[in-house]
């Protein structure tokens, strides 16, 4: 009978390219990580030395995590950003904390303390998440400057030292927005020079260190690639979501929710039409998100939808008030986004129904984090809230934040502020403050 599973796993493997990954129950290999839990596992094999390597926690940026972390929470530190907004989550890697700021300056710190290792200024616009592996941190940049300056066709990935935060080296492709994502040996990321011109890339990172494949698009791209084993995914501003080899970079198929008319009519299982809006307002500016077989991603004009991970077909989506910029988080068959109208939603992953929402104030420009079945989600009102992510009820609330909220390192969370991030504890927790 295991013979016979192997061999099934096998075949999957050969017939859909999806890397099996080996369930910790069971022993059978499964030929797609249907669950959240199943990816992190896969992560914590490959990258042992990484509580939290890139941005969503794995790959398939599910933004979920496993931990004992609870409510209410005690501050044990708090790392000053430089006076740079802090737009995406740290990465954490042998014991460090690291982060990028709107001011161009890329900051390591101690998790177990808080105290500051580095800092290497870039002067370059940072708006994502680092990723790092064996002691190297990829930091993507988009511009001459600060954020607020506004930004040219000049971008591209910088490699520092996570040890002494030194330059190693710099790839110039055009603005880098998205987080780089990581698996195994290879570095995965989008670049745009304009509005139409824009390519995906899959660098080597062992030496010789070179590009695999690059893949044009002909639309901005500000998303992160979201992968699971051999496929990737990469969502652009032409309403489009791409499923590429990550090997080769062939493409395997596009989807959209929409049609190409002027007048487009969503899925919702209702025959309503919406008014399309340019192209350079509503289409996809988050990163996908991908688990259940699915991939899960909204529109700058507020349309949710999933897709089926393997053909592209589309499952559901939903019209949800407000835009949509942040990355969904995924657990327990749930699907947790906010928008920018304020309204935090946990929708089912099956079918697309609301299963509890609520109405917070400011923006919600960022995407949630879960672990140990609470839902962390920050608003531009400089609030973080805990909401039981079963119930949808308040846990708890933290009088800071405005994009993504939390990232988890053991025992620590770090909670991220507009300026700064916060390494929180279980407030009964009367242990040492190192983290697992």
């Amino acid at each position: 009978m295991a013979t016979l599973v192997a061999t099934a796993g096998a075949l999957a493997w050969l017939v859909f390219g999806f890397m099996p990954i080996r369930a910790e129950t069971g022993g059978a290999f499964l030929a797609w990580a249907q669950t959240p839990a199943e990816t992190t596992r896969f992560v914590r094999r490959t990258a042992p030395e990484s509580s939290w390597p890139m941005f969503g926690g794995s790959a398939a940026r599910t933004r979920f995590m496993p931990s004992k972390l609870r409510p209410p929470f005690r501050v044990s530190y708090s790392i000053p950003g430089g006076g740079g907004i802090i737009e995406m989550p740290p990465v954490v890697s042998r014991r460090r904390v690291v982060f990028g700021t709107h001011e161009g300056v890329v900051v390591a710190s101690a998790l177990g303390t808080g105290r500051r290792l580095w800092a290497t200024r870039l002067d370059r616009c940072i708006a994502s998440s680092p990723a790092v592996r064996k002691g190297v941190v990829y930091v993507s940049w988009a511009g001459v400057g600060a954020c607020r300056r506004g930004k040219d066709e000049r971008g591209g990935i910088v490699a520092l030292s996570l040890a002494t935060g030194k330059v190693l080296w710099r790839f110039n492709t055009g603005n880098v927005e998205s987080s780089p994502a990581i698996l195994g040996n290879k570095l995965f990321f989008s670049a745009f020079r304009n509005r139409r011109d824009s390519r995906v890339y899959a660098m080597r990172l062992n030496a010789p260190r070179r590009i695999l494949w690059s893949y044009p698009i002909a639309s901005k791209i500000a998303s992160s690639p979201a992968l699971i084993g051999r496929t990737l995914f990469v969502s652009a501003y032409n309403r489009k979501l791409y499923s590429l080899n990550a090997w080769t970079g062939k493409l395997r198929w596009e989807a959209s929710a929409f049609s190409d008319a002027t007048e487009v009519r969503l899925l919702l299982g209702v025959k309503s039409l919406v008014k399309r809006r340019a192209w350079s307002e509503g289409g996809y500016y988050a990163t996908p998100a991908v688990a259940y077989r699915n991939v899960y991603l909204g529109t700058i004009d507020g349309v949710f939808s999933a897709f089926d991970a393997r053909t592209g077909r589309h499952r559901w989506s939903r019209r949800l008030d407000g835009s949509i910029y942040g990355s969904a988080a995924l657990w327990h068959e749930t699907v947790y986004v906010g928008a920018t109208n304020g309204v935090f939603h946990a929708l089912s992953a099956r079918d697309g129904r609301e299963l509890w929402s609520h109405q917070l104030e400011g923006k919600i420009l960022g995407s949630p984090t879960v672990t140990n079945g609470h839902v962390f989600i920050a608003t531009t009102a400089r609030e973080t809230f805990v909401f039981d992510a079963r119930t949808g009820e308040l846990e708890w609330r933290f009088p800071d934040g405005h994009y993504s909220p939390l990232v988890v390192a053991g025992k620590k969370a770090l909670l991220v502020g507009k300026g700064r991030v916060y390494g929180l504890r279980n407030a009964a927790d009367t242990t040492g403050l190192e983290a697992r």
